[in-house]
């Protein structure tokens, strides 16, 4: 028996089927025929598959209408690697912190993903209305994170708003002000202590 260099995957967990897919790390196997499959080189940011935030996004993304996406405060970036798995469109993901972009570009990279890709380390106060107008938001960021990011929208209509990382009873204002832009919630998700919404027009 030959001890290994390095513990494959460390320090994420080696694999795990999340809401339909099966995340791993770059060293392992991969998926079995079938299954759709998320590789997550290791990292820092958060994001990993199994946390209630990120596994009901990863629900919740074919009910979402297709084209151009913000992954908003993209973590690992999982949630950007999903979509463009599934073939919605192109992504701008954005994150303030570097290591999150590192990881992001690095799991895209592992799976041969990064073509439709813009991959920025920067914070949500940057982007622009034309950033936001027009794309599907994919924003599994806390409450006050999502505020931020609805002040930005501005009066720019998205093409639709998944918001995950929200504590019960948070969403109610942030719907409400959605509202005034013609979005209305078309699905609700509780895990945990987490909830999860998306709005559409």
């Amino acid at each position: 028996m030959t001890a290994l260099p390095h513990t494959a995957g460390w320090p994420d967990p080696a694999s795990e089927m999340v809401a339909g897919w099966y995340r791993r790390s770059a060293d392992h196997l991969p998926a079995p025929p079938g299954l759709r499959e998320l590789i997550q080189v290791p990292g820092e940011a958060f994001g990993w598959g199994g946390h209630h935030t990120t596994a009901m996004c990863l629900e919740a993304l074919e009910d979402l209408p297709g084209g151009p996406a913000l992954d908003a405060g993209c973590g690992s970036g999982l949630l950007t690697q999903a979509w463009l798995r599934l073939g919605r469109g192109p992504v701008l993901a954005v994150d303030a912190e570097a290591a999150a972009a590192t990881q992001t570009i690095a799991s895209l990279a592992a799976c041969d993903l990064g073509t439709d890709a813009t991959v920025e380390c920067r914070s949500i106060e940057t982007l622009s209305a034309d950033e936001i107008s027009g794309r599907v938001i994919l924003a599994n960021v806390l409450e006050p994170v999502q505020w931020l990011l609805r002040e930005k929208v501005a009066d720019r209509i998205p093409a639709a708003v998944l918001m995950s990382g929200l504590r019960p009873g948070a969403a109610g204002p942030l719907v409400g002000s959605y509202r005034t832009l013609g979005l209305r919630p078309v699905r609700a998700m509780r895990r945990g202590q987490w909830e999860c919404w998306m709005l559409s027009p």
